[in-house]
């Protein structure tokens, strides 16, 4: 874990990005479980989400629906947006354990027992 973990936040993204981003980063420190290497993904995951809500933003005022220029009602153009950068976070968020189910399917193994790693490569050893 990089000791002293610093990541710097774009100067124009919003409040609930900065407090999502926040929870995040402190959450990734709990679990010792953030590297220097993960500023990347991280300055992907605040432009996913800042990206997302100002799209869900603009649908909650235009509406889901929008009239092109001849005239034809369409999908509103930001459901695109939406649609990919709440992907682009979710697969993110997936990848550092960060969603409900990730969260409670990353069983952790206490000093004392054996992890299924532990418990096969005994029996491994044994075979040879």
């Amino acid at each position: 874990m990089a000791k002293n973990f610093t990541f710097t936040m774009h100067k124009n993204v919003s409040a609930e990005t900065v407090k999502f981003m926040n929870s995040v980063i402190a959450e990734l420190k709990s679990k010792q479980s953030i590297e220097d290497i993960d500023s990347g993904a991280l300055h992907m995951l605040m432009t996913s989400y800042e990206m997302y809500l100002q799209a869900t933003e603009r649908l909650l005022n235009d509406g889901p629906l929008s009239t092109n220029k001849y005239g034809d009602i369409i999908p509103h153009p930001a459901q695109t947006i939406a649609t990919k950068n709440y992907n682009q976070v979710l697969a993110i968020m997936k990848e550092y354990g960060l969603t409900v189910k990730s969260r409670t399917n990353m069983k952790m193994y206490k000093e004392d027992e054996p992890s299924p790693l532990d418990r096969f490569l005994p029996s491994a050893i044994e075979m040879r």
